[in-house]
């Protein structure tokens, strides 16, 4: 531990008989540079086995190699055992050549001889330094470690496969998750950069390899999308990124990076694009419905007052269509739905009938015939058979054999005043007899009838007007 005035503080524990030894031994610590030491000191067995087994931590053991009740080398296995990474050094009286090999061979750090005690300053100094070194290297080796544990996590959590290319020799490292991108079961399924192009899409390849030349040329990092062939036959969009790596002569040598499978986010830019396209048909469409609805409104009223009622109430029928395929996530809707929503209240008032089949009817199809039964409702609602008390509107369709299966659908009004038919055909008649047989490919029949207007619709089934 470094203190506040940058002297490393050191605890040495001494194994040491002699106290006249043991107080030149503390002289010699006092006089090493930038270090401070804390000794404890013990003299026999009992208290050195004591101070290893309950001590605090200890940065350097020294000790004497012969001792009275047990030998130096004993000592020095009891250190290796349970401290390991402290650095242990003899100071001993007894010279010998061969035993100081011997000690350094079970495991001692170095051994000085009492009579050039002197040394012992370069031998500690030494030993705390590499032993620092040793802790500087062994933490920066763990923290690699947990880094590298820690982009693996990333990497796998991502699904990011990693690869490094061999720009020389075109070898090829790739990790499972790499080769699992281009559907292979494990990394040693592509060890080649041939390997690699072999399963990239021929109409995709040359723009791949523009992009690998483009960044080694530039020096920019790699960024790139393709379609792969899984062995399965399935199609896949990868997209890979990297850099390459530069020898001393500036040549690039390597390239690595990673690589994502992006099959899902592709199919959702396509739908997206779809979308996007439906969304500008759609509004199109409804603004073409909305402008024919006005010019027609215009046309055939005679006040603002009436062009603003009869408008703004084609507007909401138009609206609630709209509402109604909304809900349905723009699939369609079912006839019954659409009969429902613009006949709801007198239903209510057990004045209409509804029956038939369950059919399903596409969105522009749906719009059209909303339109048109709300034309239908609104004039029964004021001339017809629902603007007097006992009037009923009877909606029925089934499927028949008209040149092929057609769906006929028939509103009939019953109960209501003496029909007499219009002199001229407003807006709601356009809609029905000229509007809907273009829309629906299909024929129309607007009656009316003495006893109640009938409409009847001829649709050829399709898919557009099926059965659900």
């Amino acid at each position: 531990m470094t203190d506040t005035s940058g002297v490393v503080r050191c605890r040495v524990l001494l194994l040491e008989d002699s106290a006249i030894d043991a107080d030149l031994i503390h002289e010699h610590l006092a006089h090493i540079d930038g270090f401070a030491f804390d000794v404890e000191h013990v003299t026999g067995r009992q208290a050195y086995v004591d101070a290893l087994d309950g001590g605090g931590p200890f940065d350097l053991i020294l000790s004497d190699f012969a001792l009275p009740d047990f030998d130096g080398m004993q000592a020095l296995a009891l250190a290796c055992a349970q401290r390991p990474e402290v650095p242990f050094i003899f100071v001993s009286g007894v010279l010998g050549e061969e035993r100081a090999i011997e000690a350094l061979k079970q495991g001692a750090t170095d051994y000085v001889v009492k009579l050039r005690m002197e040394r012992l300053r370069l031998v500690v100094r030494r030993a705390l330094i590499e032993v620092r070194d040793r802790s500087r290297l062994h933490s920066a080796s763990r923290a690699l470690g947990e880094s590298e544990a820690r982009l693996r996590f990333a990497l796998e959590a991502g699904r990011l496969g990693a690869w490094d290319l061999d720009l020389d020799t075109g070898r090829l490292q790739a990790s499972d998750i790499c080769a699992a991108n281009f559907g292979l079961p494990d990394g040693g399924c592509l060890t080649s950069y041939d390997a690699l192009t072999a399963r990239i899409l021929p109409e995709d390849l040359p723009h791949q390899q523009a992009a690998v030349q483009r960044a080694l040329d530039t020096g920019g990092a790699l960024d790139v999308e393709y379609r792969c062939r899984w062995p399965d036959g399935g199609l896949h969009w990868i997209q890979v990124r990297g850099r390459a790596v530069y020898g001393q002569d500036g040549r690039p040598v390597r390239m690595t990076g990673v690589s994502l499978d992006v099959t899902g986010r592709k199919k959702a830019e396509e739908r997206q694009l779809l979308l996007l396209e439906e969304l500008n048909h759609r509004v199109k469409n409804t603004l073409a419905i909305v402008q024919s609805i006005a010019s027609q409104t215009l046309r055939l009223v005679t006040t603002p007052a009436a062009f603003t009622e009869s408008f703004q109430a084609r507007l909401h029928a138009l609206a609630q269509a709209h509402d109604l395929l909304t809900r349905q996530q723009w699939q369609g809707a079912l006839l019954d739905e659409l009969l429902t929503l613009t006949l709801g209240p007198y239903r209510e008032a057990d004045r209409v009938r509804i029956e038939g089949p369950p059919v399903m009817l596409s969105t522009g199809v749906a719009v059209s015939l909303h339109l048109a039964f709300h034309e239908l409702a609104t004039n029964a609602a004021k001339y017809g058979a629902l603007s007097v008390q006992g009037g009923t509107v009877e909606v029925f369709w089934s499927v028949v054999e008209r040149a092929g299966m057609a769906l006929e659908l028939v509103w009939r009004e019953r109960g209501g005043p003496p029909v007499v038919p219009p002199s001229r055909r407003g807006f709601g008649s356009r809609l029905i007899e000229r509007g809907l047989p273009y829309e629906l490919d299909g024929k129309v029949s607007l009656d009316f009838d003495l006893a109640g207007v009938r409409c009847t619709l001829v649709i050829p089934l399709s898919d557009r007007v099926r059965l659900q």
